[in-house]
């Protein structure tokens, strides 16, 4: 199942509820992953701070934040051998 996504000029439609997100730059180069308690106030924060063009999301259960955004970045770590630019960063 593919997960729902906004481009960057929609962010206000984003769900006011749970879930990790993926912001990825025009060419479809994923630059980070991250969690929020509310993706409708949490991704626009990241809009004057990080360069991305459209954003995944995959609603969960605010128990299931951390560990399943652990999970996602350890299996990108896996793949690639380094995490996302601005994962990086922190």
């Amino acid at each position: 199942m593919a997960r729902p996504y906004v481009e960057k000029t929609g962010l206000l439609t984003l769900p006011n509820e749970s879930g990790v997100y993926f912001l990825y730059q025009d060419g479809n180069v994923l630059v980070y992953i991250g969690k929020a308690k509310s993706l409708k106030v949490r991704v626009p924060q990241h809009d004057k701070e990080k360069k991305f063009s459209r954003v995944y999301y995959e609603p969960v259960h605010y128990s299931r934040l951390r560990e399943l955004e652990k999970s996602y970045l350890a299996m990108y770590l896996q793949e690639h051998g380094q995490l996302p630019f601005y994962n990086k960063q922190s």
